[in-house]
């Protein structure tokens, strides 16, 4: 989401967007209803593991260095952002050079979800063998697909 808005705000300056699984809801669309929950409770003003939890079990499957390194920059995410429709009617309206890559070893953003995105934006779709971290997992393989996209 956060890419796409950005976007809108400069197409100008943007050569092509990228979206590493991602959301990006069509307007008025909620976040809720992408990824199948109920929203949140109003009274939350951040949502996510707490922070003692992630300490304890967070980013699971990184190597016990990058683990070391990524709890303690742990943060919850705003509510409001993904509880509240989402005006991105300037982005859908404009054409852009994008891409889509889906993470598989996690299950949100579904892959139907980002699937749409790519058929809406005539985007390429490709998937990697990774977590939602894959910034993390696997830096290399991100690295090379982002800097192979023309």
């Amino acid at each position: 989401m956060v890419v796409a808005r950005a976007a809108e705000e400069a197409p100008e300056r943007v050569g092509r967007v990228v979206f590493v699984d991602a959301l990006v809801p069509l307007p008025g669309e909620l976040v809720a209803t992408i990824n199948s929950r109920p929203r949140r409770d109003t009274g939350d003003l951040a949502y996510g593991p707490s922070w003692e939890e992630t300490q304890a079990n967070g980013f699971r499957g990184l190597s016990p260095e990058l683990q070391a390194w990524a709890r303690p920059r742990y943060t919850r995410h705003p509510r409001l952002p993904v509880d509240e429709p989402v005006d991105l009617q300037r982005f859908w309206s404009l054409p852009w050079r994008a891409d889509v890559l889906r993470c598989t070893q996690g299950s949100l953003p579904p892959e139907a979800h980002q699937r749409r995105t790519a058929e809406r934006l005539g985007a390429t779709y490709e998937e990697i063998d990774a977590g939602h971290y894959v910034m993390l997992s696997h830096p290399d393989e991100l690295a090379r697909y982002l800097t192979t996209r023309g």
